[in-house]
């Protein structure tokens, strides 16, 4: 299959024309095929009395391609608002026992963690935090942590704070032996790095799709290991959570059986066609190819900064195939600052 070369991607974003941006890790520009997707979408609503079926086009296009970004069925996939929505679904949705523990770390992004500290304070579940050492969140460090009580491991694809890579799948490899949910916000890393949530031995992956996915803010999506979706129900319940969402007159309550049942209400089309025009950009372009180039680039300003005097404030990986190496940019500080 042909790829759009990165540079031909690169001038479908009008901020390049002027700028260099460096700020996925806090907000991504928007690209000329979001724009004219958002454009098509008001259109519609404004001239035509009847969209449901242009709308369930998008919404299914979208699962479809959020599912092969992530190694799972469409019917894995749900829409949600970010990655603290999706998080919360998970935390809520949970039948917790006081004495039960849950595992993360320090320094993660607050959405990973106040959905999980909510729970230590309502439920009686204590919440054990990893100290990263030199940057860096290890498996031994982890695991070190995990017990006959520990429920959940929370932690981040990727390191908001400095990039760090956290090996996904040696972790997750010992949660599914132990039989611990393995969940990830995907945030930092979905995008720009590959992502299988079998082969990272994850049960549980959220996003929001304004970084690396492109998208706007205020969307995103959660995927879900088939066997942690059937044990979890909704917590936001509405016509959209049910089998027979269509029966208004006679309801019957009965959950779907699909990731779906977390979306308890109509989605703003708006946003979602926003997303999947992104995300089917990101794949015409092919992750591994962003993958290589973002990692590449990366390596660049620590390379010249460090022959200027400079040293950088963040774990470098030893080689740019390193899979616990980070994504972002150096931030430099002067060779004679502690």
């Amino acid at each position: 299959v042909n790829k759009m070369d990165p540079a031909e991607a690169r001038a479908l974003f009008p901020i390049c024309d002027e700028h260099i941006h460096f700020n996925h890790a806090g907000v991504s520009p928007m690209s000329v095929r979001v724009r004219a997707a958002v454009e098509q979408v008001t259109q519609l609503m404004s001239e035509e009395g009847q969209f449901y079926e242009d709308y369930t086009e998008t919404l299914t296009d979208l699962r479809s391609s959020l599912a092969t970004l992530v190694g799972v069925t469409p019917e894995q996939v749900s829409i949600t608002r970010g990655t603290a929505h999706g998080i919360s679904l998970l935390a809520r949705g949970l039948d917790w026992k006081e004495g039960d523990n849950i595992v993360g770390a320090r320094l993660e992004y607050p959405a990973n963690l106040f959905p999980w500290m909510a729970i230590s304070r309502d439920r009686g579940v204590e919440m054990r935090l990893v100290e990263p050492i030199d940057g860096r969140v290890t498996p031994e460090a982890v695991l070190s942590l995990v017990d006959g009580r520990t429920r959940v491991v929370a932690l981040s694809f990727v390191q908001f704070w400095n990039g760090f890579r956290v090996d996904l799948a040696e972790i997750g490899a010992e949660c599914r032996k132990r039989g611990v949910v393995f969940a990830v916000d995907g945030i930092q890393g979905l995008g720009v790095l590959p992502f299988d949530l079998e082969a990272m031995n994850a049960d549980f992956v959220a996003s929001g799709g304004g970084k690396w996915l492109t998208a706007v803010p205020g969307v995103g999506f959660t995927a879900w290991r088939q066997e942690l979706l059937e044990q979890v129900d909704p917590t936001l319940i509405g016509t959209g959570s049910m089998t027979e969402r269509l029966n208004y007159f006679e309801p019957k309550f009965g959950y779907e059986k699909t990731a779906r049942k977390f979306e308890e209400s109509a989605l703003s089309w708006l946003d979602i066609a926003a997303f999947g025009a992104d995300v089917g950009l990101l794949q015409e372009i092919g992750i591994d190819v962003i993958a290589a180039r973002v990692l590449g680039l990366s390596q660049r300003p620590a390379q010249g900064l460090g022959a200027r005097g400079h040293r950088t404030s963040r774990p470098l990986p030893p080689s740019e195939g390193d899979p616990a190496g980070p994504v972002s940019s150096p931030r430099a500080v002067p060779a004679d600052c502690a």
